[in-house]
């Protein structure tokens, strides 16, 4: 079962993602641009092909702020908003991240590799911008479960939360694109006003 983690999103999507598979996807196509999101934004071909290979699998757009990865979610703390499936990922070191698109406006391959613990904390304040999970490696199809905690009175404590599910493949025979504004809504913009008044009760 994987540990619950606690990251904080200072953009406006989460990555899920192999940073070998990443590094590997840069290299085979020859690129030597650090912009990541940039990158992808402007060729679309090439965002494609990393959604057929699993390279990595974006989460847009969210309310920036505290989310919880992969807790325990009961029906009692936690309202389930949606489910989505059948995303590519394909793990080729024993593990994956999620973290917030910031990693991502100028990649550093080294700050994951180097990382000697399993989340990656932001310079100036006490919260973590990535955190790894633990997998065996292979091909996968992933679900992608979104929730917002029933009580919102605590303001310290994370208001949404993701959980992945995890199918082993063989080989990706097709693909999802979680960009796809028609088929997916990973916003949960709805509850925006309930996260606004509670930071104001905050810094109030």
């Amino acid at each position: 079962m994987n540990e619950e983690r606690e990251i904080l999103i200072s953009d406006y999507g989460i990555y899920i993602m192999s940073i070998e598979t990443l590094v590997s996807f840069l290299k085979r196509n020859k690129i030597r641009s650090k912009k990541i999101l940039s990158l992808f934004q402007k060729d679309h071909d090439l965002y494609i092909s990393s959604l057929k290979e699993g390279v990595w699998i974006p989460i847009v757009p969210i309310i920036s702020g505290k989310y919880v990865i992969n807790g325990e979610f009961s029906d009692r703390d936690w309202l389930q908003v949606y489910k989505y499936d059948n995303f590519n990922l394909d793990i080729t070191d024993s593990g994956y991240w999620v973290g917030s698109f910031g990693n991502l406006l100028k990649l550093n391959p080294r700050e994951f590799l180097d990382c000697k613990t399993n989340s990656i904390p932001y310079k100036y304040i006490d919260c973590f911008k990535a955190t790894r999970f633990e997998k065996d490696s292979g091909k996968y199809l992933v679900s992608i479960t979104g929730y917002k905690r029933r009580d919102t009175y605590n303001c310290g404590e994370a208001k949404f939360g993701y959980s992945l599910s995890f199918q082993k493949i063989e080989e990706f025979s097709f693909y999802n694109d979680p960009r796809e504004d028609d088929t997916y809504t990973f916003s949960m913009s709805e509850y925006a006003e309930e996260l606004r008044e509670c930071r104001e009760k905050m810094d109030g």
